[in-house]
């Protein structure tokens, strides 16, 4: 026990803290104790041949005894009980410092298993979540990789609504789907349209717009642009326009053509007219045929004012608009020069032999006239017609029952004349002895007239020969 007396003497005496020793019946501290454990063993030559995870490794142990760890040896080896390590004593006044904490870019590791230094941290408002980025389809996309011109090639393929559903797939589908030449040629006859539609369409540019017996609602553009001061006035590229029997309130029907003013084909047939949409109508200058058959609220000063803007009017159809004698008289004086087809049948007691000679003299190149229904025309209307209307081509005296059969025989010596109409007046005898007398004119070709009419027959597909439908 001399190795042990020695560490005595080095070691000073622990008085509330002593064990008793067998062999000298001497106490020594329990830290004495361990001291002269970790001496004994401190020899740079042992080697641990057992290690706790196997493997024959050189290690020193006072410092794993200082890391609170032991050596596993054999107890055969060893001969004596392995040492456990002193319980440390926490001083609730000087509480250790706590531990180092490695401060890494955007993430934090500490002890205890937890990631987060605060617990008031949430674990999803700490990581940055990143969507991952699809793998593009195989082959690329080709589509994109167009060109402008070429993409537009191939929307023109497409009908129109396929054409609002590309617009909701990117902001350059979108801007290629509403580009005006795709959408030049429309035709939304028989269609309910809900308030704003319309404006849409003329705002895209459209030249070629159909909406015949289509329910217009009101108002035409959408009330949100009303309230925006940055957006210019509104000036539609509008030339070909056809509404008849359409159902379209005159509020609606006066906000359209007012942003309308180069139109050169109009069709209004059966819609109701005011002063308001009248003026509208006269803005357009070119304006070349217009059709106002059946309307509602015509009087003499409207159309006034039309004829006197509009000097190239060529095709005009007045009938069955209601016009009084003195409506007439005041219009056959304002028939512009220009004129060639002109349609005021359905006037049944106001049309007279002296409005067919005003119109005549204020328009000699007629090429069509209707002046069907007309009860009080005569003898001298053909006669009149004959003199000053040289060039006609076709004209119409359907039901016209105050003129005599006998009078359509002067109509052999009008080389132009090819077309007549007198349905309802002549027997089939009559028409037979007429048509030997007349062998170059077609008799009871039509039975409606196509003065100014967009539509002619069965065809819906276009409008004054001009296609709507791609």
């Amino acid at each position: 026990m001399a190795a042990g007396r020695s560490v005595v003497e080095e070691l000073p005496e622990a008085p509330d803290m002593k064990v008793n020793v067998a062999s000298s019946g001497e106490e020594f501290p329990h830290h004495t104790r361990k001291r002269s454990y970790d001496k004994e063993n401190s020899n740079n030559n042992m080697k641990c041949t057992r290690w706790s995870l196997g493997g024959d490794v050189g290690t020193n142990p006072p410092l794993l005894a200082d890391m609170g760890l032991s050596i596993l040896q054999d107890e055969e080896a060893a001969g004596v009980p392995t040492p456990t390590p002193p319980t440390t004593e926490v001083n609730v006044d000087n509480p250790p410092p706590p531990p180092k904490v490695l401060q890494q870019s955007n993430q934090n590791i500490i002890s205890n298993g937890s990631f987060f230094s605060d617990d008031s941290v949430n674990e999803e408002e700490f990581f940055v979540y990143k969507r991952r980025r699809l793998d593009a389809i195989a082959g690329g996309d080709k589509f994109n990789r167009m060109s402008d011109e070429l993409i537009l090639a191939v929307f023109r393929w497409l009908p129109k609504f396929m054409l609002a559903r590309c617009a909701q797939v990117s902001r350059r589908w979108k801007r290629l789907a509403f580009d005006e030449t795709l959408w030049r040629r429309l035709d939304l006859g028989g269609k309910t349209l809900k308030p704003g539609v319309v404006g849409r369409v003329i705002l895209r540019g459209s030249n070629i717009l159909r909406l015949a017996k289509a329910e217009v609602g009101n108002p035409i553009f959408s009330p949100q642009l009303h309230y925006l001061p940055s957006i210019p006035p509104i000036r539609s590229k509008l030339q070909y326009l056809d509404l008849s029997m359409a159902a379209i309130e005159p509020q609606a029907l006066e906000e359209l053509l007012s942003v309308c003013f180069d139109l050169k084909k109009l069709s209004l047939e059966h819609c109701t007219l005011t002063q308001s949409v009248c003026s509208h109508i006269a803005n357009n200058s070119n304006l070349e045929t217009l059709n106002l058959a059946m309307c509602y609220g015509l009087c003499h000063s409207y159309l006034v004012n039309i004829l006197n803007h509009c000097k190239r009017l060529q095709s005009l159809n007045l009938a069955w608009t209601a016009l009084s004698a003195g409506d007439l008289g005041v219009i056959c004086r304002r028939f512009p020069a220009s004129l060639e087809r002109l349609n005021i049948s359905g006037c049944r007691n106001t049309l007279s032999d002296a409005h067919v000679r005003l119109l005549a003299e204020q328009a000699p190149g007629l090429v069509e006239l209707d002046v069907s229904d007309g009860t009080q025309l005569t003898a001298s209307a053909v006669s009149i017609i004959i003199s000053e209307l040289r060039h006609v081509e076709y004209l119409a005296f359907s039901r016209c029952y105050t003129i005599h059969p006998d009078a359509y025989l002067e109509l052999k010596s009008m080389p132009h004349l090819l077309y007549l109409d007198v349905y309802g007046i002549l027997s089939e005898n009559a028409l037979s002895t007429l048509r030997l007398s007349l062998p170059h004119i077609n008799i009871n070709k039509y039975l409606f007239s196509s003065v100014a009419r967009p539509t002619v027959g069965i065809r819906r597909t276009s409008v004054w020969g001009l296609r709507v439908r791609d």
